[in-house]
């Protein structure tokens, strides 16, 4: 049976709020922790190019950006047939932890049991299964982030009938 790929969506370890919020306080405490914390804030304030310099370093640090560097899989999105299916990628480690060394191995040829849509289906049920599908995935992989915003702003320009066709 033919498989058409659909689209290639990362996996986060978390979510970009709780990164950059983990990253906001861990500089903070760097920087004003410790039993000089009133003269840090007050050096802080009257030095504004010291502090903006040194959070930035300390931002970098912590792990940069959260874009692609906390990514940690990626789901690969096919048709085959009239299913819906996605083979799942992992960076080969047990634990989960901030770090900018990884190495993708293949984990499955089925995160989740697949989904069906009708022959019949327009493209708007096709586009539906293939949303319903990255919500089960997302069970599967619980505590990780999906991202789909991708799929989800081409969606409206793809022709899900023909794609499915393999067209």
């Amino acid at each position: 049976m033919k498989i058409v790929p659909i689209i290639t969506l990362p996996v986060y370890r978390l979510t970009s709020e709780t990164y950059y919020s983990q990253r906001d306080s861990a500089a903070d405490k760097t920087i004003f922790g410790g039993s000089d914390s009133e003269f840090k804030i007050e050096y802080a304030k009257q030095n504004p190019e010291w502090y903006s310099a040194f959070k930035m370093h300390l931002n970098e640090t912590f792990g940069g950006a959260w874009n692609y560097n906390e990514v940690i899989g990626h789901i690969e999105l096919h048709f085959m047939g009239n299913q819906v299916r996605g083979s799942y990628w992992q960076d080969n480690k047990k634990r989960f932890v901030k770090t900018r060394k990884k190495q993708f191995v293949y984990k499955t040829p089925k995160l989740c049991a697949e989904m069906s849509f009708s022959r019949k289906s327009n493209s708007k049920e096709i586009y539906e299964v293939v949303l319903a599908y990255i919500e089960r995935c997302r069970k599967e992989l619980k505590g990780r982030y999906i991202d789909n915003s991708s799929l989800q702003n081409l969606s409206k320009y793809i022709d899900w009938v023909a794609l499915a066709k393999g067209v």
